[in-house]
């Protein structure tokens, strides 16, 4: 990971596995390992609010087996619910609707399979199920870094709008 300096990172929001968090300011988002899962963060520029989301599965199924065997199934961790959650929250927190924009990474083929296809791995269903639901919500993408074998981090700042990726063994990007 890129030289961050311990002030820096102490002062990170932290957005876990199937999780999302919401920011303004100067406040940054970070979530790690980026691997399969997708980053997503949305923000709108005129107000600085945004968001970032790690999504872990493309689809919530309310009739499936998470559904009918756990009582407090985490929606937000699907594409499709997580998306909704945190764009509600967003314009509840201020961002206005028709403002959103996101920027996308992650979606890393992790396992390499002879039989299975890379546009077949849940990496690849991951990213069309986001592309999917921002394009439903009609939240255009202006940035992606998606696929390839590396799991990423993304630290995210909802005032600038920027996203680093940070990967071991790579130069940071900015997007």
């Amino acid at each position: 990971m890129a030289a961050f300096s311990l002030q820096e990172l102490e002062s990170m929001v932290t957005v876990g596995m199937g999780d999302y968090k919401v920011a303004s300011g100067e406040e940054k988002l970070i979530t790690r390992d980026l691997g399969s899962c997708v980053g997503v963060a949305i923000r709108d520029p005129k107000t600085g609010v945004g968001g970032l989301l790690h999504v872990m599965l493309p689809e919530y199924d309310p009739n499936g087996y998470e559904a009918s065997c756990f009582q407090d199934v985490n929606t937000v961790k699907y594409a499709d619910t997580g998306l909704d959650e945190m764009v509600r929250i967003l314009v509840k927190k201020g961002a206005e609707k028709k403002r959103l924009v996101a920027k996308i990474a992650g979606g890393a083929h992790m396992i390499m399979h002879p039989i299975m296809s890379e546009c077949n791995d849940i990496s690849a269903q991951n990213v069309r199920a986001v592309k999917r639901k921002l394009g439903e919500l009609h939240i255009p993408v202006l940035a992606e870094e998606v696929g390839e074998h590396y799991p990423r981090t993304v630290v995210f700042e909802p005032s600038s709008g920027v996203m680093r990726i940070v990967t071991s063994g790579r130069e940071d990007r900015m997007l």
